[in-house]
């Protein structure tokens, strides 16, 4: 219980709490996918086909984080604050559900599309900032090469982890986004 109180920056990432039929493939399959295509194709055939700057791809990679955070955050805000009844009723169809621990009970709660999307949105910020700092600690820092094998050898597996996360991140991003637009273009305005 002392824990949970320290938890709170945590909550940006309800989104991966979230329970549905449908959700799963958005949180897990969707974005897994989509790395597999890009990072899996790259590692295989990449060097045969593909050249590119690494640095170069990160810093535009960055610049684009930098405006999607604001998007995001004001996205939120347009939510929370959009006088809406729709967004207030509960989904239909097979909607979503967030379990919390609230005073020692656990409280399983059905959304709304109010708090669907300012979850979503929230995660989406985050997303976007974790990216941006990656890009900028990429940017501003040098790993140097150790002499001793085995060092070498973590350092390659790291590095491979590393940007395996970071294209994995990209493409939670990119699904999740591309969610969040069809319910504000589509969904939002529907009964």
């Amino acid at each position: 219980m002392a824990l949970q109180k320290h938890t709170k920056v945590f909550t940006v990432f309800s989104f991966l709490r979230l329970r549905s039929p449908d959700i799963y493939w958005y949180q897990w399959v969707y974005p897994t996918v989509l790395f597999a295509l890009t990072y899996g194709g790259y590692q295989f055939w990449g060097d045969q086909f593909l050249s590119f700057d690494k640095d170069k791809m990160i810093g535009d990679i960055n610049a684009l984080m930098g405006i999607l955070v604001g998007f995001y955050i004001a996205a939120l805000a347009a939510v929370s604050s959009f006088s809406n009844e729709n967004l207030d009723q509960v989904m239909k169809g097979r909607a979503p559900t967030l379990t919390t621990v609230r005073k020692g009970d656990e409280i399983k709660e059905t959304l709304t599309r109010r708090r669907f999307l300012a979850i979503l949105f929230g995660y989406c910020a985050t997303l976007a900032i974790v990216l941006y700092v990656f890009g900028v600690v990429q940017a501003h820092m040098t790993i140097v090469q150790s002499s001793v094998a085995w060092a070498q050898a973590l350092l390659s597996i790291a590095g491979y982890v590393a940007w395996g996360l970071y294209v994995w991140i990209i493409s939670s991003l990119l699904v999740v986004t591309l969610l969040g637009l069809h319910y504000l273009v589509e969904r939002m305005h529907r009964a």
